[in-house]
Formats: structure tokens, C-alpha cells, sequence
């Protein structure tokens, strides 16, 4: 029992220095050397951004459809007595070309009636004319009767003092000049007529020529011929038939110039209009289109073809569409069909749907590629090699590539590769103009 004891006093020392020990180990023990590490970065490749001259351009579509599109709407009735053969849709005639002619029997009636009419006029105005000579020819001669028969009164006067003659003779001398006077006075009369007779017959000669001119373009009006070349789209009439004025016969459009109504968005028009340069001298006058100094090409494409025209703006539309919010700029085409080479061009035709691109002046802008832009922002890397996100607007795009405005500085380090996530103010490093990524440091290969 004692000799237990002994032993447990020899076991708490031994405890006491062992765990003096420990912690003089742990103390004394010396740390491993710290390692740093660096910020992880991304590999991204990167362009330096500039303002380039770029003529400003935008895509729109319409319907080709022709300039001139005529009705055949005779003026005159009547039945058709000539329909030419080739008058049937599809067909190309030539200008003046006799289209149709109605029965011209009634029209030359009525116009040898008014030229019948016109010569009886003008006959009778001649005789005016000679009456008028005799009528003062008649008067002249009765004004000497009057001096006379006046001469003889104051003689028979004279004789009557002397008791020479009777009071009877001199009573008939003085009816012989009341008979005189009475004659002159229906001379003058009829003189103070003949004006107004004369204008009558002149009013209803006019009248006579009207009738005459109006019976003579009735009768030309019989035959309608084509006023330029065109091609037939409807025909409504056929020979032998019966039609009446204003009646649509036939509709036919020209083929020289067509014209396609484009339709634009209202912020490509703006692109567009933004660089139009106004012409000196025009402050004053009304704007035209034709003078905006805007160019345009229309085509046609397909899977295995594709074919251009050059266009001239001509007009703008004037109302917005209210469903799509775009104008309509009115492009005109013209097209000579004898210098057509069948085969390699085809003519532009009513219904045709096409594309067109509509050019402005020329302006500079801040252009980079489509895959740089992430909505409305771009990525770019500061001098400090930290991202930086930039709000902008993109103009239009074009060919790949987009023109934008907002807060940008030549010379920019524009970062094309798409970062996701994208953290504003992350660690980036760009890549070499090789195309292959600089060679990491020690530090970058860390975790």
C-alpha cells in the first residue's frame, strides 16, 4: 500500500514537465513562409476605339408599283366599233396606239349641223353688213331730199307772201317735209339698231363656232389612243359593245419609271435626316426632297439571284403609321425595256417586293463591331486594366458593325470578348495583337 503511493507522487511531476514541454514546443516551433496571392483577372481581347467617316445607310422594304397608272374612261358614248387585238392584260403597247373607237356616225351629224348652223350666221352677218352700207347710203341721199324739199318751202313761202300761190300748195310743201323728217328719223332708227343686231348675230356665231369645236372634239374623242407606253392591267370592254362616258374600260400602267414606297422606323429616318446638309440659298423656300442630297439603290433578291436598280428619292410620305410608327420615303426607279437584256436584268413590275437601302452624307462615328455591344452598353478596360461599363445609344448598324454615341474617348481599349458575369470594376488583361493571350505570371496562376 505504501509502496502505491510512492508512485503516485513520481506520476504528477512527470505530467507537469510533459505538458511544459508541449507548449514550449508549440511556441518555439517556427511558421512556413506565407505565400501571396494576386486578384484573378480575365483574359479578354480588346481594340482601341476611334471615330471613322461612315456614310450612314438603313434597310427598309416596299412594293414596286408604276408612276403613272391611267384608266381608260371614254368621253364620249357610244357603240365600239375597233378594239385592238393586243388591248388584253399582260400586253405592252406602244404610245399612240389606237386602243379604241366608238361609232362616229352620230358625232358627224352634230357637227355637220353646227357648221351648217356656223355658214347660215355668217351669211347673215354679211348681209348686216351690206345693209348697213345701203341704210347710210339711203341716208345721205334722203338728208339732200330734206334740203330740198326745205329749200322749196321757204320758196313757196316766199310766193304765198306774193299772193303767187295758194295756201294749199304751200300747205302740201309743208307736209312734203314732215314726210321727209318722218324718213329721216326712221333711217336713223334703224341705224341706232343695227349695232345691236350686229352683236346678237356675232354672240350666236360664237355660240355656232362653240357647237361646231365642241362637235368636232366629240368626234375626235370617238378614238382613244395611248399617251405613253405601258403595259395592260384590266380590260373591261369588248368589240361591238355599247359603253357610256366615264365608264372604266381598261386600266394600264406605265412602264418607264416605277416607283416604291419604302417604309422607315421613325429613328432611322432621324439617322438619316441628322446628316443631311441643307443647301445654301434655301433658307427661304419650301424643303424638297430631291434636295436633301440622300441617295438609294433598290433590290431584288433571291435564293439564287439578286439584281440592283439606282433610285432617286422623290417624296416623303406625309402621315406616320400609326401601327408600325414608320414613314414612307417614295423612291423612283426609271428603266428603258428596249435596252433590256433578257436574261440578266429583269424589269421592275407592278407587286414586285423588294429591298432598299437609303444612303445619307457622310459623318463621323464612333463604329465597332455588333459583338462588342450587350444591349445598350459597352465593355471597356481602363488604364488600370479594370472593366468599365458604358451606357450608349446605337445609331444604326451596318455591314457588322454599329454606330453608337455616349460618353466615349478616342483611344478607349474597347473589350470585345463577352465577359459573364460582367462586374464593373474587374480585374481584366488584354490579349496580344497575336491573337494568343500574354503568358500568365506566377502570381496569375494562382487561385
Amino acid at each position: 500500500m505504501s509502496a502505491f503511493k510512492g508512485k503516485r507522487w513520481y506520476f504528477f511531476p512527470a505530467v507537469a514537465v510533459g505538458f511544459v514541454v508541449l507548449v514550449l514546443v508549440v511556441k518555439m516551433r517556427s511558421h512556413p513562409p506565407l505565400e501571396l496571392q494576386a486578384e484573378p483577372s480575365k483574359l479578354v481581347e480588346v481594340i482601341s476605339l476611334e471615330k471613322s467617316p461612315v456614310v450612314a445607310q438603313v434597310d427598309a422594304f416596299g412594293r414596286v408599283s408604276p408612276k403613272i397608272q391611267w384608266q381608260l374612261l371614254p368621253e364620249v358614248g357610244g357603240r365600239v366599233a375597233y378594239k385592238h387585238p393586243d388591248l388584253a392584260v399582260g400586253k405592252i403597247l406602244a404610245k399612240d396606239t389606237l386602243l379604241l373607237a366608238i361609232d362616229p356616225l352620230d358625232y358627224q351629224i352634230r357637227l355637220a349641223q353646227a357648221q351648217a348652223d356656223r355658214k347660215a350666221l355668217e351669211g347673215q352677218l354679211e348681209g348686216k353688213k351690206l345693209q348697213l352700207k345701203n341704210l347710210q347710203l339711203s341716208l345721205e341721199i334722203e338728208n339732200n331730199r330734206y334740203d330740198l324739199v326745205k329749200s322749196d318751202l321757204k320758196r313757196k313761202e316766199t310766193l304765198r307772201k306774193q299772193n303767187l300761190i295758194s295756201q294749199s300748195e304751200l300747205d302740201g310743201e309743208r307736209q312734203n317735209l314732215l314726210a321727209q323728217q318722218q324718213k329721216l328719223q326712221e333711217l336713223d332708227n334703224s341705224l341706232n339698231l343695227m349695232p345691236n343686231e350686229t352683236q346678237i348675230l356675232e354672240a350666236q356665231l360664237l355660240q355656232a363656232v362653240a357647237r361646231e369645236q365642241e362637235a368636232q372634239s366629240q368626234l375626235t374623242k370617238t378614238e382613244i389612243r395611248l399617251p405613253f407606253e405601258g403595259r395592260v392591267a384590266e380590260v373591261n370592254v369588248e368589240a361591238s359593245q355599247v359603253v357610256s362616258p366615264q365608264q372604266v374600260l381598261a386600266r394600264i400602267n406605265g412602264i418607264e419609271v416605277m416607283e416604291v414606297e419604302a417604309q422607315l422606323s421613325l429613328g432611322d429616318m432621324m439617322t438619316l435626316m441628322k446628316t443631311v446638309n441643307r443647301p445654301q440659298g434655301q433658307g427661304k423656300q419650301l424643303p424638297r426632297a430631291e434636295a436633301l442630297g440622300l441617295t438609294a439603290e433598290i433590290t431584288l433578291k433571291g435564293a439564287s439571284y439578286s439584281f440592283s436598280w439606282p433610285a432617286e428619292i422623290t417624296r416623303i410620305g406625309e402621315t406616320v403609321d400609326p401601327t408600325l410608327a414608320t414613314v414612307s420615303l417614295v423612291l423612283q426607279v426609271e428603266q428603258q425595256y428596249r435596252e433590256l437584256k433578257i436574261g440578266q436584268s429583269p424589269p421592275l413590275v407592278n407587286g414586285m417586293f423588294v429591298s432598299a437601302r437609303i444612303k445619307g452624307g457622310e459623318r463621323d462615328y464612333w463604329m465597332v463591331p455588333e459583338r462588342a455591344l450587350h444591349g445598350d452598353k459597352l465593355y471597356i478596360m481602363d488604364q488600370e486594366n479594370r472593366l468599365q461599363l458604358i451606357d450608349v445609344q446605337v445609331l444604326f448598324r451596318q455591314e457588322g458593325q454599329a454606330a453608337v454615341q455616349g460618353e466615349l474617348v478616342a483611344g478607349m481599349q474597347l473589350v470585345l470578348t463577352d465577359l459573364i458575369p460582367a462586374v464593373n470594376g474587374m480585374a481584366l488583361r488584354s490579349q496580344g495583337h497575336d491573337g494568343k493571350g500574354a503568358e500568365p505570371t506566377p502570381l496569375e496562376m494562382l487561385p
